[in-house]
């Protein structure tokens, strides 16, 4: 007698469409998606690594505190109000600041030192009102 050798078909599934698929959403997502820039250029150009010149005076530097609940310490002092966004007293000591040191020929370096917790809005005030008055030499340090 002779038996039959059943054949056992396997069970192909064909990727090709899915991966079609795939193609065209990831596609379909990137020309929809639109690219929102929220924040406006602040100015703050990076250090170069370039060396500065041996005859080159130090600049005067003033360290800004962001502590967590938005207040704002310059040189360890308190100058606004948590919460304020336009930061009127810190941008009027920071001018006058600015005034002495071009008197005396010195730069003005500030270091920002925001607490790890603190809110971005508070940074974005402070580089707001160093561009107000017109300071450009800005560094972030460890608070």
């Amino acid at each position: 007698m002779k038996a039959r050798h059943s054949q056992i078909h396997e069970d192909k599934v064909d990727l090709t469409p899915m991966i079609d698929i795939v193609f065209l959403l990831l596609i379909f997502f990137m020309v929809t998606t639109t690219i929102v820039k929220e924040e406006a250029d602040l100015g703050v150009k990076l250090p170069s690594s370039m060396a500065a010149p041996p005859d080159t005076p130090l600049p005067e530097q003033h360290y800004i505190d962001i502590l967590v609940d938005g207040t704002v310490l310059l040189n360890g002092m308190p100058t606004d109000n948590p919460g304020q966004t336009s930061l009127p007293n810190l941008t009027r000591t920071l001018s006058q600041l600015k005034e002495s040191s071009d008197r005396a020929g010195l730069k003005t370096l500030v270091i920002i030192q925001p607490d790890p917790e603190t809110y971005q809005q508070s940074v974005v005030n402070v580089l707001n009102a160093l561009k107000a008055v017109g300071i450009t030499s800005v560094s972030f340090g460890e608070g």
